[in-house]
């Protein structure tokens, strides 16, 4: 009799095609996010800039799914191809955050550009390390590894269109309704541009894209500006030499918030030091609330009445360089971005520039204590007339992002406006902390400048201010020009000079402190205490003037024809300077 033996199979248990197309598409989103979210996820965690730019990544990184539904069996190459283009479009942004912890973007672009070969091989040189090396191997293996699970894609056809359709409606929905509801296409495209625009590859596409734009935005400002013809009869007054004018522009601080001139909290232990050897001016306003419009003026001969003379009168740029001035600008304002074009353009009239911020927004943390080190190196150059420009981030909002850590030094509510909620009292003392910070700044400033025991002069103001709940009813923070209130226009406007500058005098009379000026008339004061005289000088229009006559502050869009006066200041007799 013969047994027959039991059959024993040898098939391998499988799962389920649903449980392998889910757990694919989960790999295959997280090659995608890693390759895409990695290097913004390190810019938030260092305190580099904000989550923003990762919180976008995450979201478009759902992008890189859409083809694998469409085409679910061939998954894992196009998965692969995507990868590798996403990697190679990455390593840049992400070698860059390596060695200069900070974000890639059409600024940088626009700085790698600007500099020479010279200066890029140096800087190769000095960063790229063994460690830097390992960081680019590791970011490059994770992502085999997360390939390596990807599969076949098993959904039938109309189940993986209604997945695509709906990751389209995710990440596309929203500019639509933007575009929809403002009536204006282009709202959906900026909406997609910022959110794509921190993502490998968009990064490079996009940076490389806004930077040739923006870029040609400047090169025709410039042009234009060369075309403008230079002031007839230039003459300035005999000076010791080398003498040396400082120009440092704040942001958004209103004076209102400074020890300097009377807020009950200790905002500016520095610069009181110096009370004695600074003229600090009570009454003077900024006439724009937007930093591009107000320098269009203060930094020209343009003002509220004639907002367009920017555009066909010199700049004090170009008259310094007309004078005789080697000129310099070093900032730490945003250098290449649809808002800066026109800032960009009056930095670019200098001899030479140093741009610091490469940031794509404001909120990011770039501290103003960077231009210390370009600052004192122009002080050193060897030139017997210069002019630096030192345009400050200041206090921009969020204020929170304007210091360092040591410099949280405000954290109660006494003295500020009774009935201030918790997160406007932390507002209130981000601002007043900002404000301590740069102190600190414009007062090391003054000192580098000291230590050169040149003939010097130093202008500190900001562009503006900003009201932060100091309005009454203390519920507003911010700047609106619709709805002007005194905080947003009231600016600190500060003078230092060295012992033996020229005409000094002019500076002495104590009524000159509390006269109302409007700061779109700056290129006229600056004028009369460097000594510059030229055809169209009007003497009523520099505040240390004998003839001076009190403005008027009017405020509201010039171009809209809204001129008011601001409340809770002089109305003076309009001085037109037609």
């Amino acid at each position: 009799m013969s047994f027959q033996q039991p059959s024993i199979s040898h098939a391998t248990t499988q799962a389920p095609p649903q449980q392998t197309t889910a757990s694919t598409m989960l790999w295959a989103y997280g090659l995608f996010w890693y390759l895409t979210a990695t290097t913004p996820l390190l810019i938030g965690l260092s305190r580099t800039g904000s989550f923003e730019g990762f919180k976008d990544a995450t979201f478009t990184a759902l992008l890189w799914l859409i083809p694998l539904l469409l085409m679910p069996k061939q998954a894992k190459k196009i998965a692969g191809i995507s990868a590798i283009l996403i990697w190679l479009m990455a390593l840049p942004g992400f070698g860059y955050f390596l060695v200069y912890r900070q974000e890639l973007t059409q600024s940088l672009i626009f700085i790698i550009f600007e500099s020479n070969k010279s200066e890029s091989t140096e800087y190769f040189q000095n960063y790229i390390s063994w460690g830097i090396a390992c960081g680019f191997v590791l970011f490059s293996l994770v992502p085999i590894y997360l390939w390596s699970k990807i599969r076949v894609i098993h959904l039938t056809r109309s189940t993986a269109y209604a997945f695509a359709a709906t990751l389209l409606a995710l990440i596309f929905a929203y500019p639509a309704y933007k575009a929809i509801k403002g009536s204006d296409i282009q709202l959906a495209y900026r909406s997609i541009d910022q959110h794509f625009a921190v993502a490998s590859p968009w990064q490079l596409v996009l940076g490389y894209w806004h930077y040739q734009h923006e870029l040609g935005e400047i090169e025709r400002n410039l042009l234009d500006f060369k075309k403008i013809p230079p002031l007839n009869h230039l003459t300035e007054q005999d000076k010791p030499l080398p003498t040396t004018i400082v120009l440092v522009i704040g942001e958004s601080t209103n004076r209102l918030h400074m020890g300097l001139y009377g807020y009950h909290r200790n905002t500016n232990p520095k610069l009181s030091t110096l009370q004695n050897e600074l003229k600090v001016f009570k009454q003077v306003f900024a006439s724009r609330p937007n930093t591009i419009e107000s320098l269009e003026q203060v930094l020209t001969f343009a003002n509220q009445q004639h907002p367009d003379w920017y555009k066909t009168k010199p700049s004090i740029l170009a008259m310094m360089k007309q004078a005789g001035y080697k000129t310099y600008w070093v900032t730490n304002q945003q250098t290449l971005t649809a808002r800066n074009t026109m800032l960009t353009t009056f930095a670019k009239q200098a001899d030479e520039q140093v741009f610091l911020n490469t940031s794509r927004k404001q909120n990011a943390y770039s501290y103003d204590e960077k231009v210390l080190a370009p600052y004192a190196d122009m002080l050193n150059r060897q030139d017997e007339k210069k002019l630096i420009v030192v345009h400050l981030l200041g206090t921009h909002m969020k204020y929170t992002y304007r210091y360092p850590e040591n410099f949280d030094y405000f954290h109660d509510a006494q003295g500020l406006p009774k009935g201030l909620s918790q997160k406007q009292i932390e507002t209130v003392n981000a601002y007043d902390n900002a404000i301590r910070y740069n102190d600190t700044i414009v007062f090391e400033l003054i000192q580098l400048l000291k230590q050169q025991n040149q003939h010097s002069l130093l202008f500190y103001f900001s562009d503006h201010g900003d009201d932060v709940y100091d309005s009454t009813p203390h519920d507003f923070q911010g700047r609106n020009e619709g709805r002007p209130t005194y905080p947003m226009y009231a600016i600190p406007f500060v003078v230092w000079h060295s012992p033996n500058w020229f005409n000094a005098d002019l500076l002495h009379a104590p009524e000159l402190l509390n006269r109302q000026y409007d700061n779109a008339d700056f290129i006229y004061t600056f004028s009369e205490l460097l000594g510059l005289q030229y055809d169209g000088y009007l003497p009523h229009e520099s505040i240390v003037n004998a003839h001076f006559m009190n403005d008027p502050i009017m405020v509201g869009n010039p171009h809209q024809h809204a001129l008011q006066a601001l409340a809770d200041t002089k109305p003076y007799p309009l001085h037109d300077i037609d």
